[in-house]
């Protein structure tokens, strides 16, 4: 792992990034995401530049700016290890609230970028350097911070920080939902395993904008997410499935990666084009036994906490699919559960991406974890949108329905939410989408698939 490394791609979108000498605040040209780099000596204790407008900073902020101890200490913090209770108790399905929008001080990049926070864990229990968890820029920085946006409106009574490298170094939690408000304040706390903070709050209430604090001296300190848990369990339709824990992946190895996948993939298209020629055999379109009449189709871009408020369903495991670019980044499990990808727009490997690119028809098939009454079907493509054809019914497969065939509006976009609004509500449990990918050019992903109650 190297001791420093410039940010020099952007950590949403991977677009490339012109750093200017002394200018530590790069806005991504392709995306508008701003990267905070770190300086390469962060002598003192406090770095104001890693705070947006932190000329403006004032009391609390520029007291927790300080470090560890800078504030004396407040509130009920512990730390809990899959050693203290089982794992359902640690990241509790229930009463676990996610955060759906992350932004941090600083960020490695890739699949180290702050929206690697959205979500449930996808590295906790792990402890180590493990990709899917966030990691600021550099390695020996005094202060970083992350902040987390959520949608849910319902009472917490706890904070949960997962942290998943160099734990024990969160120091500090501010509630930012009206103004800044400590909740908690103590000092670095050093641990050899990934360790869940829980902050108990005094009363419960609704926390829209968290940061939490964070001390980064010792390697990259890494927060996989931070939950909120609610004063009740949460109805069904806000519960998030718990997914299985990433493939380990170091930020050393990810340098490595970048440049591998990289040249795979130009080496790939070589290959691809020189083999394949026009491109495989495409997919054979299965004929449906019934095709509803009335759907009707609409794209939009929407903000993720509009689309959220809908309470999709999201699907939870894929049946089959024609065909998909890797086993892990870019697979086809990478449609799954909620959106980690959108409204990002790219290539990137958290959305499911054929084999190959303008090769024909693709397929994939998702289920749901229960038969959802369903008003909407809805899909968000985050790379090329508008190459899907046809959405099938597939709940009872020796008779599929087929949903709606025609033209995808969504390639105007550069990433997008597609709905197909039935004309009344069934009952799904089981889906289909074709892709004919010769009709826009390049890969087409797809973040996430779902339903809409």
């Amino acid at each position: 792992m190297p001791s420093e490394y410039r940010v020099l791609r952007c950590g949403n979108c991977g677009a490339s990034l012109s750093a200017v000498p002394g200018q530590h605040v790069l806005p991504c040209g392709y995306c508008g995401q701003v990267t905070h780099l770190t300086p390469k000596r962060a002598s003192g204790a406090r770095l104001a530049s890693m705070a947006p407008h932190a000329e403006h900073s004032t009391g609390l902020r520029e007291q927790l700016l300080s470090g560890p101890g800078a504030v004396p200490a407040l509130g009920r913090g512990l730390r809990y290890t899959k050693k203290d209770m089982k794992m359902e108790a640690l990241v509790p399905a229930e009463r676990a609230i996610w955060p759906t929008r992350a932004a941090a001080s600083t960020t490695f990049g890739s699949s180290w970028s702050p929206s690697a926070m959205l979500g449930p864990p996808k590295v906790f229990p792990r402890h180590g350097d493990i990709a899917g968890a966030w990691a600021p820029s550099s390695s020996v920085s005094a202060v970083e911070w992350v902040e987390l946006e959520y949608t849910s409106e319902q009472p917490v009574t706890a904070v949960r920080v997962y942290e998943t490298n160099k734990s024990g170094s969160v120091y500090a939690i501010v509630d930012r939902t009206s103004e800044d408000e400590l909740l908690y304040a103590g000092l670095e706390d050093p641990r050899s395993v990934a360790c869940a903070l829980e902050v108990t709050l005094s009363t419960p209430r609704v926390i829209r904008r968290l940061r939490v604090y964070l001390t980064n001296t010792r390697g990259y300190s890494e927060i996989d997410t931070v939950a909120l848990l609610s004063q009740h369990p949460l109805p069904l339709a806000e519960r998030r499935e718990i997914p299985s824990p990433t493939k380990s992946l170091s930020v050393g190895a990810g340098l490595l990666l970048m440049f591998a996948a990289f040249a795979a993939l130009v080496l790939g298209c070589i290959v691809l084009g020189l083999v394949l020629g026009e491109g495989r055999s495409p997919v054979a379109i299965a004929p449906a036994s019934e095709a509803l009449q009335g759907a009707t189709i609409a794209a939009d871009a929407p903000a993720l906490e509009t689309l959220l408020a809908q309470n999709p369903v999201w699907a939870a495991r894929v049946v089959d699919f024609s065909s998909q670019y890797g086993s892990s980044s870019s697979a086809a499990e990478q449609v799954l559960r909620a959106p980690n990808v959108y409204p990002r727009a790219g290539d990137i490997p958290e959305a499911w991406a054929p084999e190959s690119s303008d090769a024909g028809v693709e397929s994939i098939t998702v289920g749901f974890s229960a038969p959802v009454p369903a008003r909407a079907v809805v899909w968000l493509a985050t790379f090329n949108p508008g190459a899907v054809v046809r959405v099938d019914d597939l709940t009872n497969p020796s008779a599929p329905v087929m949903l709606w065939t025609g033209t995808d509006p969504s390639r105007q976009y550069n990433s997008a939410a597609v709905t197909v609004s039935l004309p009344a509500p069934r009952t799904i449990h089981t889906l289909r989408l074709y892709l004919d990918t010769r009709v826009v050019r390049g890969w087409n992903e797809l973040d996430a698939i779902g339903l809409l109650p």
